[in-house]
């Protein structure tokens, strides 16, 4: 874990108390009902070839237009293989800046003709509805509990290679603590020897203010949609600058620190600088190592005119 730009280390100390204790206070009624496998979201891509298919799914919740903002990611993978599924699971809270790992787990499950469905893994488990709809994600280990709670659905986008974003009312319920915010909910799909795709944005604002940003692996490299109030906007292909860049030398690479976001049609326009970040480098063989990275980011975004300031959450990729 990384301190955010400009917290000192002796900082730390309240801060991580003050996230353990969300985690922490929960009360001891009985856990919600639940499905070890859950089913096919509505929106997956269907069957890609056997052994050949990377499914990525990525729910995300994040308080909106509140003073104190609280992000909890959850990151599934899964890897089709002749012997059967290699899948991934994390679960992170970012607050103050500062990111926290809660969960995280690698295994393989039996093959299967629905890979791309999640599945439960203790102590994460799943609140399935009518539908096969993911309703919640919980975690409860211990005395700790926390909750995301998918509602009602506000927005529905679909990319040029089928990926897909819902964004919902939502909460997370840290034990009998409920938190207001929205959800996205994210969807995406590849044959193993086809461009991957990049890094994503999820970003809130005032008046039920929602932007996602993708870099699609072709080209247009980078799309947009977003929702302000009952108005909704796509931006098919969208400028992505790094305008301030520090040395991550475990990976031998330069990371941002700062981005400037601008549709080709000049609607819109996000300046983004990291409020808190974590960085893990990956295996590999040349001297260059990937990262997989995690941002907390807050600037004004500039939309048909008017000027909002806008938070969210940066999942960086470099392969």
């Amino acid at each position: 874990m990384r301190t955010a730009p400009g917290i000192a280390p002796a900082q730390r100390g309240p801060i991580l108390v003050i996230l353990m204790a969300l985690l922490g206070a929960c009360d001891e009624g009985p856990p919600p009902p639940s499905l070890a496998t859950p089913g096919q979201p509505r929106d997956s891509i269907a069957d890609p070839r056997s052994n050949e298919g990377v499914y990525e799914r990525n729910i995300v919740f994040m308080t909106a237009g509140a003073d104190s903002v609280i992000v909890v990611p959850w990151l599934f993978r899964a890897s089709t293989t002749e012997q059967g599924v290699e899948r991934s699971a994390e679960g992170w809270l970012a607050h103050a800046g500062l990111w926290e790992p809660f969960f995280t787990d690698h295994w393989d499950s039996p093959p299967t003709r629905t890979p791309f469905r999640i599945h439960a893994r203790d102590p994460m488990d799943l609140v399935v509805g009518p539908g096969n709809v993911i309703e919640r994600i919980v975690f409860q280990e211990g005395a700790r509990q926390l909750q995301v709670v998918l509602g009602e659905g506000m927005s529905d986008w679909t990319g040029n290679r089928g990926e897909t974003f819902r964004v919902h009312r939502g909460a997370a319920l840290f034990g009998n603590v409920r938190v207001e915010g929205m959800v996205m909910d994210m969807n995406r799909a590849r044959l193993k020897d086809s461009p991957a795709p990049g890094e994503w944005m999820f970003l809130t604002g005032p008046e039920r203010l929602a932007i996602v940003i993708e870099s699609t692996g072709v080209s247009p490299s980078h799309t947009a949609w977003g929702r302000r109030g009952d108005q909704e906007f796509r931006w098919p292909e969208v400028e992505v600058e790094w305008t301030s860049v520090r040395s991550f030398e475990e990976a031998r690479r330069d990371v941002p620190v700062a981005w400037t976001i601008r549709s080709i049609d000049g609607d819109m326009e996000v300046s983004l600088a990291s409020t808190g970040m974590d960085l893990q480098a990956g295996v590999g063989e040349g001297p260059l190592l990937p990262i997989n990275g995690l941002y907390q980011v807050a600037g004004p975004l500039i939309m048909s005119g008017d000027t909002l300031d806008i938070r969210g959450l940066v999942r960086h990729v470099q392969r």
